[in-house]
């Protein structure tokens, strides 16, 4: 983040001279870079990404403005717009809507409606006895379990459980009076006593800024606690490919102190090095006095034991501000034409 000065004044819109500069030739971001066998193409409007990888399957889930699956080769199969009451179960494969799920697992992934709903009434719920019979019965034929928050958009205030259960999906509210609920907002649900069962997806990261490709800053990297919990952390992340940044241009004072200019924006040019071919682009970055290059660019890749069952990365740009894009933020995936 650009640290606030106090007393800055902002001056928006103070070019600086150019200095004999010519205009990159490089193209934007959005404007599709490519080499000779690579090219990055755009998969998700500008939302900060959530995106995993799944070891068995071999295909990724993008989460932006939509849900998106991409398969091992890079290329788009599956999209799902995102809404209030359509939600990607953490660490999964499972989309939940009010109606049924959606597994992405699948090749041509359908709606497939809740054959059963149990416990979903707003005002009552089963007795400690009742559930217990009920719930571990359901848990022991239940092939796939996985958790999540109750849905406010649906007005039942109860956790949920997800079940597959003899080829049919079954919708379990669950009953805290009963039951041991953990949740964690961004770890997700846990019930202590009936752990879930399902195919867990992996997080990317990206090697030189040392984030995981999480749409939450904490899990992403920022929070020690969370790190701990990570199962991710115990696993290797060589570095496939490199994003380097090739020259910054102040073109633009943005923020001044006491009449001295102390964040500048400006046009960077960047070289991402795949499998001995570059691919040169340019996007706007941020400098503040005595700070780091924002460069707003992240380049994840896939833990050490998948890598060579994909050559696929993603490469997000993340914009702070309007000041700081020219149309360019979003998800882009690195895919051989």
């Amino acid at each position: 983040m650009i640290r606030l000065f106090f007393g800055a004044i902002m001056v928006i819109g103070a070019v600086l001279p150019a200095f004999g500069q010519t205009p990159s030739a490089y193209p934007l971001l959005k404007d599709g870079p490519s080499s000779e066998h690579y090219m990055l193409e755009n998969i998700g409007d500008y939302t900060p990404a959530n995106i995993t990888y799944s070891p068995h399957g071999n295909f990724f889930v993008v989460e932006t403005d939509r849900f998106v699956k991409i398969d091992a080769s890079g290329r788009k199969v599956f999209s799902l717009k995102r809404g209030a009451e359509v939600n990607l179960l953490p660490f999964s494969h499972y989309v939940a809507t009010p109606k049924g799920i959606y597994d992405l697992s699948n090749p041509r992934p359908k709606l497939k409606p809740y054959e059963q709903v149990v416990n979903g009434d707003k005002d009552r719920t089963l007795t400690v006895e009742s559930f217990h019979e009920i719930y571990t019965q359901a848990y022991t034929d239940a092939d796939i379990v996985i958790y999540d928050e109750p849905n406010f958009e649906e007005g039942i205030d109860k956790y949920r459980a997800y079940m597959w259960i003899k080829g049919g999906w079954v919708l379990f509210y669950l009953s805290d009076r009963a039951i041991t609920i953990d949740s964690d907002y961004e770890m997700g649900v846990t019930v202590k006593e009936y752990p879930a069962k399902f195919n867990r997806l992996v997080l990317l990261r990206d090697v030189q800024t040392k984030t995981y490709s999480a749409d939450n800053g904490d899990l992403a990297g920022d929070n020690p606690r969370l790190m701990a919990l990570l199962p991710e952390r115990k696993m290797r992340y060589p570095a496939r490919g490199k994003l380097k940044t090739l020259q910054f241009r102040k073109e633009r004072v943005d923020e001044t102190y006491r009449g001295v200019p102390v964040v500048f924006t400006g046009m960077a040019e960047y070289r991402l090095r795949i499998g001995g071919e570059d691919l040169f682009f340019r996007e706007i970055a941020v400098k503040a006095l005595r700070q780091k290059l924002q460069t707003q660019l992240h380049w994840y890749v896939v833990p050490a034991p998948y890598q060579s069952k994909t050559q696929v990365g993603f490469l997000e740009f993340r914009p702070i501000s309007n000041l700081s894009s020219e149309g360019s933020g979003g998800v882009y995936v690195l895919r051989r034409k």
